[in-house]
């Protein structure tokens, strides 16, 4: 929204006079119009910030309701199961476009709650969500967590926007959820050879310090596909494979998705 268009709203919100406003801008130095513009923008970013996070609110209210019936359904007598399959479907189809539209506009996995009954009852929805390890069970540990820390080369204290698995050399990566490969680098600093995938639902995950590469750009990939080798290119102090998790284009923790399906389908087993 252009800048004039912004103060526009802002005047017609707090009733402000346009005319008075110019009169006294006129009589300020330009860096005082300035500042009084910035005041206007931040004022109306906040705005607009607690009304995204008010309305997130009210849609994960909705999805507990749901999730809450749907529980209620699957726990149902098996003497009414034909009259609960209906209504189950009922219900599923009613929340389909909720679940998804909310799965675009969540900023992380702290929100997965309400939706792990729908989850249970659509795995398959899992494949398009980073929600496993990019490595295999065993032979790796993770060195390094989301968060502040000392920078290995640096020395200096800095976020750390992902995850760090330490592993041996040519330890095979995989993907942590379907989607196409958008970018693939090679550099003798950074992350080194790296590969970024796009996936749904505004989810993009990154894959750093690869030695081998084992796909191409553009290339549509599975959940849990080969796609390179754990090596230490770039700003690197050992093998490892570096894993970042983008939600809407800001990084996010990926620890909450590491065990993620695997939780969710061993309710799914236990139910059953």
């Amino acid at each position: 929204m252009k800048l004039f268009k912004l103060t526009n709203l802002f005047l017609k919100k707090d009733n402000i006079s346009k005319n008075k406003l110019l009169s006294i801008l006129r009589k300020k130095e330009p860096w005082y119009a300035t500042f009084i513009m910035v005041i206007i923008l931040v004022y109306l970013a906040n705005s607009i910030l607690s009304s995204d996070k008010k309305k997130l609110h009210e849609n994960l209210v909705v999805l507990s309701g749901y999730d809450e019936s749907l529980k209620a359904n699957i726990n149902e007598s098996i003497n009414d199961s034909m009259v609960n399959a209906t209504e189950r479907k009922r219900l599923l189809n009613q929340i389909e476009n909720k679940i998804v539209h909310f799965l675009y506009e969540i900023p992380d996995y702290s929100y997965f709650t309400p939706l792990e009954t729908y989850l249970q009852l659509y795995p398959k929805l899992l494949d398009e969500i980073p929600s496993c390890s990019p490595l295999e069970k065993g032979g790796y540990y993770i060195g390094s967590k989301y968060g502040y820390r000392v920078h290995p080369i640096t020395k200096d204290v800095k976020k750390h926007y992902g995850l760090d698995f330490a592993a041996p050399k040519d330890t095979h990566v995989y993907t942590t959820a379907s989607g196409t490969i958008i970018s693939i680098k090679h550099s003798k600093t950074g992350y080194g050879t790296h590969i970024i995938i796009k996936h749904r639902f505004g989810f993009e995950t990154l894959y750093g310090h690869l030695t081998k590469v084992l796909v191409t750009k553009g290339q549509y990939v599975d959940q849990h596909q080969l796609i390179g080798t754990v090596g230490s290119s770039g700003a690197s102090t050992g093998n490892h494979l570096h894993y970042e998790v983008v939600k809407n284009k800001q990084k996010i923790d990926p620890i909450p998705s590491l065990n993620q399906k695997k939780n969710i389908l061993k309710k799914l087993i236990t139910n059953n």
